[in-house]
């Protein structure tokens, strides 16, 4: 019983604080990047690890979501699923669509806050 009684303590301490566990926060900072780079105000060279989807290039039900990425090359090693160029669009296709589709990085970046507080705590 001690052990629930303190766990439940830590995350209430923890929610109080607005923590985010730094799994979360990794992931805050690559959407962020990511958002940055499909909007134009990343550097060229991080902007080239993001390719966007094109309309019409594949099922017709996605072309309404101009948020969506281009699928990435065949990983063939283990370690290559934590390049950016993969885990970006991992991390992106998670997010809601009403947070993808934000209209300025101070929007994007309160809601995306909003969203990773909420999810260890749901």
């Amino acid at each position: 019983a001690v052990v629930s009684t303190q766990s439940t303590g830590v995350t209430k301490m923890r929610k109080e604080l607005h923590f985010i566990p730094v799994r979360f926060r990794v992931e805050f900072k690559i959407s962020l990047l990511t958002y940055k780079c499909l909007n134009g105000l990343a550097p060229s060279y991080l902007s080239e690890l993001v390719p966007t989807r094109k309309p019409g290039e594949r099922s017709s039900r996605l072309d309404a979501d101009v948020t969506q990425l281009e699928k990435p090359p065949k990983r063939r090693y283990q370690t290559t699923e934590k390049a950016f160029t993969f885990c970006s669009r991992r991390i992106w296709k998670t997010l809601p669509q009403s947070i993808r589709e934000a209209g300025s990085v101070d929007v994007f970046k309160r809601l995306l806050k909003s969203h990773y507080y909420r999810l260890p705590y749901d």
